[in-house]
């Protein structure tokens, strides 16, 4: 599947069927968790084959509304250091990691877990069960009610996130087709983020885009959200053939951070 298609129909199973995923798939996710992790040595990923005694542990205390999203596996995702950037990697690596995920039929949801107190988080994951601060629950969802709504967020228009030469300046649609572009921030603006805050935006200079951030009260998730985002741009690239990783440079820049650029 297309990553722009694959976002724009990006879904969360918030209901799981008690069904275990079949051996080999659960051994291919397992390589995939390795293979990721060994590229980056700030994270490591961990897998719970046994997903009920995870979501027993959580209940009451994370999950949506109040309720433990039920899964029969679970991957955690450890961060060594709590910083910036390793907020931005985390997010990243867990995007990254999860649309392998589905490409193999499995239905994936993101949990957080930094809330939830660090006594339980080290009860349920072990001695190292502080530094993990999100899940994603794995199986099979379960059919919805025929006549359940689809819950929807109201996404920013492209004028709004994408800027021309600096944020407030207005860049064309036609100088987005020009560089092929348009469809590609089209897209990346069903990215998820945390209380729908779509802390992105992007400026085109030449042929380079800056990648900021804008502030506000809830940074710490905003910066997950940037290397989800971030995720999604590199791969969408790959579409018009262009192969480039975005450059790292955080930065105050008054009411935003700026995370870094990418060459086109």
């Amino acid at each position: 599947m297309l990553m722009t298609n694959f976002l724009q129909k990006r879904k969360s199973v918030r209901n799981f069927k008690n069904n275990v995923v079949p051996k080999d798939k659960l051994e291919n996710i397992k390589l995939l968790m390795e293979e990721i992790g060994e590229s980056e040595s700030d994270i490591k990923f961990s897998f719970y084959e046994n997903g009920s005694i995870v979501a027993k542990g959580l209940d009451g205390k994370a999950g949506y509304d109040g309720v433990m999203i039920n899964a029969p596996h679970y991957i955690a995702l450890e961060i060594k250091e709590d910083n910036a950037i390793n907020a931005l990697k985390c997010g990243y690596y867990l995007e990254k990691l999860n649309t392998k995920i589905v490409d193999l039929d499995v239905d994936t949801c993101w949990i957080t877990v930094d809330q939830v107190d660090r006594d339980t988080r080290k009860n349920i994951f072990g001695e190292d069960g502080e530094n993990i601060n999100f899940l994603i629950a794995i199986g099979y969802g379960a059919k919805k009610k025929l006549f359940d709504p689809e819950v929807t967020s109201p996404r920013l228009k492209v004028e709004e996130i994408v800027f021309k030469d600096k944020i407030g300046i207005p860049v064309s649609i036609e100088e987005l087709e020009n560089y092929g572009i348009f469809d590609i921030f089209s897209s990346v603006r069903y990215a998820p983020s945390h209380k729908n805050l779509q802390p992105w935006r992007f400026v085109l200079e030449g042929h380079k885009i800056y990648a900021y951030m804008v502030k506000t009260d809830e940074d710490s998730r905003s910066f997950v959200d940037m290397g989800v985002v971030l995720f999604y741009v590199e791969e969408m690239m790959k579409s018009i053939n262009i192969q480039n990783k975005w450059n790292i440079s955080l930065k105050d820049d008054g009411k935003y951070y700026y995370i870094g650029s990418y060459n086109i």
